[in-house]
């Protein structure tokens, strides 16, 4: 991966989405069943952030940073394990992504939230498996 990422915008949907850039699979997260901030199944991953569909103008921004890490690190609570054949990482919802370049393999994915039920600093940390 190239060097730490940072974006910060809004989410309106309230989540940001994350895949292989190739994804082919239906997006299949059932958010009701939610009761962590970070979400998987077998080809998504979503984390709960402060939507902006429902917060005052101005207040709904997200910052989230995006580094690479040869081997799993301490301090982040909750990950995901991602396969990511085609070397991109899909990070975004749906008015907006990025795709981060990594090798093609199986990626830990592992999350530090602010807040838990409506996030506004997400750090995510990928190593590979």
């Amino acid at each position: 991966m190239n060097p730490p990422v940072r974006r910060v915008r809004t989410y309106h949907w309230g989540a940001v989405y994350l895949s292989d850039a190739h994804c082919e699979a239906d997006f299949d997260i059932d958010f009701h069943a939610a009761d962590a901030p970070v979400l998987a199944t077998t080809h998504h991953v979503a984390v709960l952030v402060a939507s902006a569909a429902v917060a005052d103008e101005g207040k709904a921004d997200v910052t989230l940073d995006i580094r690479a890490t040869s081997q799993r690190v301490t301090g982040h609570p909750y990950e995901a394990a991602l396969d990511v054949p085609s070397g991109r990482l899909y990070v975004g919802d749906a008015d907006d992504n990025d795709e981060i370049e990594l090798a093609p393999g199986r990626w830990l994915l592992q999350f530090a939230v602010d807040d838990a039920t409506e996030a506004r600093h997400v750090e995510l940390v990928v190593s590979p498996l």
